[in-house]
């Protein structure tokens, strides 16, 4: 305990150097892209070695004009970043992942993940966020976390983790904990595997549920320990649940139609299916925005024409929209896409 004590006070001084760093704006970069977070920094605190942890750092469009996300950078190769929600329209907010790499690690870590954004205007800016850790020698995760990358429906998938604990033959899990969503994927199941004087093991097994809904889940499980040092065991479970239906590309970008040109965009969406299928209707039409294809009864394969024009609708901006394809097939969910267009003047 003497041990995590003193690494907890050499934390503190470490943490406030990399707060520091990363309040610096780049040389060049302008100060406005710093002030649309709330937060410059976070500490993960004491992680497992081998764990994945993340967190979301929240982007408000504070300004007049749309913003865009040119590219997230990190400092050390244990830390990447990715944006999501990108564009961001006035009012809007986006989330920037920070996401940590425990593996090859082993005591204090802390990095900065740089965001380069860009104005309509074509002003250019740069926010640093700091993240750091305290990495564990005597908590081990293996794998670092629970990755069943794309999983069909139908068939679910399991994965087993180990969690290892060197050194306290007294360390005990107390309870799981899984937000709703979660709870809605997977079914998990938690066991000791041994107890000796050397230390302790749990296998932590995750089943994907026969009935979860398609799409991506990135969320954790909260594992509950008796150790005041350590408390909370984070467990990143991700994962694209694939229905016997669904879209190519999920999300597809139009461009730019303006209302004074009168001209409208264009793209077109695959709608695949495990089994030939017939699409019944198709909602989220509408306000500009127009759907066509999916006639000719049942195929494997339907190819649907999105279109939109700007001088069909008053919204102006970056305009995002949700269709919902329902197919013939029973039980079967519609299946969600979106589309994303610049609507000009």
């Amino acid at each position: 305990m003497r041990v995590r004590s003193a690494a907890r006070l050499w934390r503190i001084v470490l943490w406030g150097l990399c707060v520091t760093v990363a309040a610096v704006p780049a040389r060049g970069a302008e100060r406005w892209a710093q002030g649309l977070f709330v937060e410059e920094g976070h500490d993960f605190g004491a992680v497992p070695r081998g764990a994945k942890v993340r967190h979301n750092f929240v982007l408000t469009n504070r300004l007049a004009e749309a913003v865009t996300i040119l590219d997230v950078r990190a400092s050390c190769g244990c830390t990447t970043g990715r944006a999501l929600g990108d564009p961001i329209a006035p009012g809007q907010q986006a989330v920037v992942e920070a996401q940590m790499d425990t593996r090859n690690f082993v005591g204090n870590k802390a990095t900065t993940l740089t965001v380069t954004m860009v104005t309509a205007s074509g002003r250019q800016g740069e926010a640093r966020l700091g993240v750091r850790s305290n990495i564990l020698s005597d908590i081990v995760l293996n794998p670092g976390s629970l990755d069943f990358g794309v999983v069909s429906r139908s068939q679910g998938g399991e994965l087993k983790l180990a969690i290892d604990r060197y050194g306290a033959p007294n360390w005990r899990i107390e309870r799981m904990m899984a937000s709703k969503v979660l709870s809605g994927f997977v079914d998990a199941k938690l066991q000791e595997a041994y107890r000796t004087p050397q230390g302790v093991g749990y296998v932590l097994t995750v089943k994907v549920k026969p009935d979860a809904p398609a799409g991506l889940l990135r969320e954790e499980i909260r594992i509950a320990t008796n150790d005041p040092e350590t408390p909370v065991v984070p467990v990143l479970v991700t994962m694209e649940v694939q229905g016997r239906v669904s879209a190519a590309p999920a999300m597809l970008a139009l461009g730019r139609s303006s209302a004074a040109a009168g001209g409208g965009v264009q793209g077109r969406v695959m709608i695949r299916g495990s089994e030939p299928f017939a699409i019944a209707g198709v909602e989220g039409v509408g306000d500009g925005f127009e759907v066509t294809g999916g006639e000719g009864g049942k195929k494997a394969l339907h190819v649907l024409t999105i279109a939109f024009r700007a001088d069909q609708t008053v919204a102006r901006g970056s305009v995002r929209r949700t269709f919902r394809v329902a197919t013939d097939l029973p039980g079967e969910p519609p299946v969600e896409l979106q589309a994303v267009v610049n609507a000009a003047p």
